[in-house]
């Protein structure tokens, strides 16, 4: 029987099967770490949703990431920030919450809501079908 399982291991090979999985880890890793899955999620939304609209953002918090490291202790990162909003769609005023993420992308974007002034709008793009369902655009 030891010999049985030594043959079927050895017409595995191994090796192949160990960096075939190494090296989609590392790809798969790299996607993510240069793509941030948030922005897909947010530019889906985006096309998806057809009706426009203009409203207001009632506030603008932080989401922080703790981070440890042995050397550089802990740190406190803004992740994303978490924007709570109104808008009106054929007389109804409805209050949404968005997530954006702080990318290079949204930058820009981020820095005009948070220095926004008090009677500023914002576009917003909602569901048609579902008027609840909405997501800030630029």
């Amino acid at each position: 029987m030891n010999k049985w399982i030594r043959e079927k291991l050895d017409t595995w090979d191994l090796k192949s099967v160990f960096l075939t999985i190494l090296f989609l880890s590392i790809g798969v890793f790299l996607f993510f770490y240069f793509t941030d899955i948030r922005d897909r999620f947010r530019q889906d939304d985006k096309e998806e949703f057809k009706g426009e609209t203009e409203g207001e953002i009632i506030s603008a918090e932080p989401i922080d990431r703790i981070k440890q490291s042995k050397w550089k202790g802990t740190e406190i990162l803004v992740d994303s920030y978490k924007i709570l909003y109104s808008y009106k769609v054929d007389g109804r005023e409805f209050h949404s919450t968005d997530i954006i993420p702080l990318t290079t992308k949204n930058e820009k974007y981020l820095r005009t809501i948070l220095d926004r002034k008090a009677n500023d709008t914002f576009h917003v793009r909602f569901d048609l079908k579902d008027p609840d369902k909405s997501i800030l655009i630029e």
